[in-house]
């Protein structure tokens, strides 16, 4: 039986992008989604956000954004957009994601995690140096993997589309709903860019286990206003990003 299969990751709470891809969904034949992560937070609209995924059937789990908003509520000064996100989110919206799980197997066939089926703040596919983010050799991916029975493994976390397949696995990453490029100085100081301000999600086709199309779905959206957003809350640095793709 052939099926089509939605994937989404780091929306980071940019609603605008959010709806443009649920939109796009909705237009196509789509079995099952999933929602891999680092789904509110972000100085844009964490609450608009929630709001368009509570009442969805999807499946989400939880990225290390998403556990960093967990790990410091009731606590201020942490950092401004925290503050911003810890004022925006009700309890519902934070039982919401208290309740992700860290990573979800679906039948015997798909693997999802956030970032490593260890850790959710490293990259799976990427490789970190002092001078460019490059792609991980076959074996170190087939060695990180080794206990994960699956075939299929869905990831996201470093934002950047990819369609690795090795001999014993195909890892996936949808890129991102609603953040196009960053920087960030751990574990050492890189950019990650997509050169274009679209939302990014992917479909994947799977028939008897097997993935058979990778479709990575680029979508225009009133990105305007979501940088706009972040500028309103002191964040040039996301504006930027969001208006350009790059960092």
């Amino acid at each position: 039986m052939m099926r089509k299969f939605a994937v989404l990751s780091d929306i980071h709470g940019n609603s605008w992008a959010l709806k443009a891809v649920l939109n796009d969904i909705e237009s196509r034949n789509i079995d099952t989604v999933f929602n891999l992560g680092d789904i509110l937070y972000g100085p844009l609209d964490p609450k608009g956000t929630y709001d368009l995924l509570r009442t969805r059937q999807f499946i989400n789990i939880r990225g290390n954004q998403d556990r960093f908003i967990l790990e410091n509520i009731g606590k201020k000064g942490v950092h401004q957009t925290l503050d911003y996100v810890l004022k925006q989110l009700d309890d519902e919206a934070l039982n919401f994601l208290k309740n992700l799980p860290f990573d979800y197997r679906f039948g015997s066939e798909i693997y999802t995690c956030h970032g490593t089926p260890e850790k959710d703040d490293e990259y799976l596919i990427e490789h970190l140096t002092e001078t460019h983010v490059g792609i991980k050799e076959n074996a170190t991916l087939n060695s990180i993997l080794n206990q994960i029975e699956e075939r299929i493994v869905f990831c996201g976390h470093s934002h950047q589309p990819g369609f690795i397949i090795t001999d014993l696995k195909t890892i996936i990453n949808p890129g991102s709903v609603g953040l196009p490029a960053y920087d960030d100085d751990l574990p050492i100081f890189h950019k990650m860019l997509n050169f274009s301000n679209h939302a990014r999600y992917c479909i994947v086709t799977v028939e008897i286990g097997e993935v058979i199309k990778v479709e990575q779905i680029s979508i225009k959206y009133d990105s305007e206003s979501a940088a706009t957003m972040a500028e309103k809350n002191n964040r040039p640095d996301w504006a930027l990003w969001l208006r350009t793709g790059r960092a």
